[in-house]
């Protein structure tokens, strides 16, 4: 059997789309800074946030969209739901950096695992000193409870546990998940988004949506979807230094300006920024800001749906990414803040194959859009109002006009551009193609279902299920995810264009910065993150 037992608790772009943004620079100051990580010493990491934080301070965070569930197996967003989910929930696992700066499992609510040597079982050891805010036992009947919810007819997360067979009780503090086969993605699941999140039994028939019941270290105090969403430490958590906050707010806040100027006016103690300020934030480096910036396993992209005409002719969809010029998007528009994309899987993550090369060809996609016969047709995308999807729209728009291809957009908030895509009968939408640490879980969630209306490829089916089978870790595996990335760039079902780089900023009294960006957006964490008195 493999154990593991965890020791830490711890044409060209369009000139007016480029005009929008600099205009967008304007607004929120002078330029600077390069996109790249910062250097130097940051007082933030020379700060123990356990021992410097005030514990009676109030949190203040400005994000750029809101929720659409507090349900955790029930939300139509369900890595999006996460940030606010996290602070109320505990999950089974979850995510660190490895020595190398690899994604790698750690404990929450289980402190270990052990897989079969046949990977049809994984026997988990749990905590024992865990209760939920309405005061039921977390145990293993909580944890069987839950993952068979989790797997029922209204779960938005099911496919994340579609291998697991059933779940053995053997007692209090163990349980052994049964397999039909092998498959390591489940442990991820448990890590990632909010599979693994334990919900109190006795609140299944409550109103989760609205009211979560968790084990975590805050309690909701009230929400608005977005607006407000306001918690308060709960004393009662098994971890007393994960709250190091009496109370803390996150803001719904799309306007990126009204974000970078909350957090200079002191409205926000740290904010979520994109595109321009994500790059302009650091110049508040020198005044005591904390800059970190994050490179993750999703892109910013097209979703393509290929149900609907002509994006159903796989010579169209290879086109429209062939007529995208990814360099001087990364360059021009985002300032080297997010680097070009071409392949599923982002570099340092399972998959990903320096050799994968996408050309910028509007020549040759203009060729297949007139062989395809799809010439002058007309498609329609979602095109999300946050930077810097709202921008990245309308330059798409005009490389596939340059290629005979007319674009209708639809412009729809954060909050409701995914639900809406999800539904179908869009050819498109401009938005992130979501990506995980388990490549296994990249291609579940965004290619073979949840952000792909339409049935998958049958060759990219049997691809995946082949590759999701072999040993975590070993060359077969690697390789094999690297020739679904070779197989994806030639046959595209979403056309990827930069990486996603989340930033976030604290202000100078901010504590325990690196605990709110673990990994990426969809693992953004207000554990460990503090105040000071001044």
């Amino acid at each position: 059997m493999f154990t593991l037992c965890f020791v830490s608790e711890r044409s060209r772009l369009s000139r007016a789309a480029i005009a929008v943004l600099l205009a967008a620079s304007v607004v929120a100051g002078a330029c600077g800074g390069d996109g790249s990580d910062p250097a130097g010493s940051d007082p933030a990491e020379e700060l123990d946030p356990v021992e410097a934080a005030e514990r009676s301070a109030e949190l203040r965070f400005g994000h750029a969209y809101g929720y659409n569930s507090l349900d955790p197996h029930r939300t139509s967003n369900p890595l999006g739901d996460a940030l606010w989910l996290r602070p109320v929930y505990d999950r089974l696992l979850t995510l660190e950096r490895g020595p190398e700066g690899e994604a790698q499992l750690a404990p929450q609510l289980a402190t270990s695992y052990e897989v079969a040597d046949d990977g049809l079982s994984i026997a988990l050891t749990l905590r024992d000193d865990v209760t939920f805010q309405d005061g039921t036992p977390f145990d293993a009947e909580a944890v069987r409870a839950n993952l068979e919810r989790a797997q029922g007819p209204e779960s938005s997360v099911a496919s994340t546990l579609a291998s697991l067979e059933r779940v053995e009780v053997v007692d209090d503090t163990h349980v052994v998940l049964h397999l039909r086969e092998p498959d390591p993605s489940v442990l991820w699941a448990m890590a990632v988004g909010t599979t693994g999140m334990m919900i109190s039994p006795a609140a299944f028939e409550g109103n989760l949506e609205a009211e979560p019941v968790g084990s975590g270290p805050f309690r909701l105090v009230e929400t608005a979807r977005d607006a407000d969403t306001v918690y308060e430490r709960w004393d009662g958590h098994w971890d007393p230094d994960a709250a190091l906050v009496a109370r803390f707010t996150v803001s719904s806040v799309p306007d990126g300006n009204a974000r970078y100027n909350g957090l200079r006016s002191g409205e926000f103690d740290a904010v979520y920024l994109t595109s321009p300020h994500d790059y302009q934030a650091r110049e508040l480096e020198p005044e005591g800001y904390h800059y970190r910036r994050q490179v993750g396993a999703s892109s910013y992209g097209v979703l393509l749906d290929a149900e609907e005409p002509p994006v159903d002719d796989v010579r169209v969809r290879r086109a429209i990414s062939l007529a995208i010029n990814r360099e001087e998007i990364s360059e021009e528009l985002l300032h080297g803040v997010n680097d070009p994309a071409v392949q599923p899987f982002n570099e340092g993550y399972m998959g990903y194959d320096e050799s994968i090369e996408v050309p910028y060809d509007p020549d040759e996609a203009r060729r297949l859009v007139e062989e395809a016969g799809a010439d002058g047709s007309t498609i329609r995308l979602i095109q999300q109002m946050t930077p810097p999807q709202d921008t990245l729209a309308e330059v798409v728009q005009q490389a596939l006009g340059d290629i005979g291809i007319e674009v209708e957009l639809e412009p729809l908030s954060s909050t409701e551009a995914r639900p809406a895509w999800r539904a179908g009968g869009y050819h498109g939408m401009v938005a992130p193609i979501i990506g995980q640490a388990e490549p296994s879980q990249t291609l579940a969630l965004s290619y073979l279902g949840g952000d792909n209306p339409a049935p998958p490829p049958e060759e990219l089916v049997a691809m995946a299920d082949e590759a999701r089978r072999l040993p975590v870790d070993s060359d077969e595996r690697r390789a094999a995810y690297q020739e679904i990335g070779a197989w994806l760039a030639e046959n595209p079902v979403h056309v990827p264009i930069v990486q996603f780089s989340t930033v976030v900023v604290g202000r100078p009294n901010v504590v325990g910065i690196d605990n709110m960006l673990p990994l990426d957006i969809a693992n953004l964490e207000f554990r460990g993150v503090g105040l000071t008195e001044s």
